[in-house]
């Protein structure tokens, strides 16, 4: 079986009572493509981050066997943030 995800490869900063986290590794397709990789062999990530995401956290990703033949790399691009605050 394979499966396709589409969606958004981002960075997250995340705020809480406890402490806050810069531009860390977020978007819905990177977590269900790397969850989705301890099930099944196949699976097809589909997103756009520009040229400042991390090349070892793609590296990360293609060693769990996720093809990232459908992710595009936008040269001069700024990758999806996405700031929250948890109160």
């Amino acid at each position: 079986m394979s499966l396709l995800t589409v969606g958004t490869v981002a960075f997250d900063s995340i705020q809480t009572p406890f402490g806050k986290a810069e531009k860390v590794i977020g978007g819905a397709c990177t977590y269900i493509s790397w969850a989705a990789s301890y099930f099944t062999e196949h699976i097809y990530l589909v997103s756009i981050v520009g040229d400042d995401f991390p090349n070892d956290e793609l590296e990360a990703l293609k060693q769990r066997g996720i093809n990232l033949d459908g992710l595009e790399i936008v040269k001069n691009g700024k990758t999806f943030f996405l700031g929250r605050q948890v109160s």
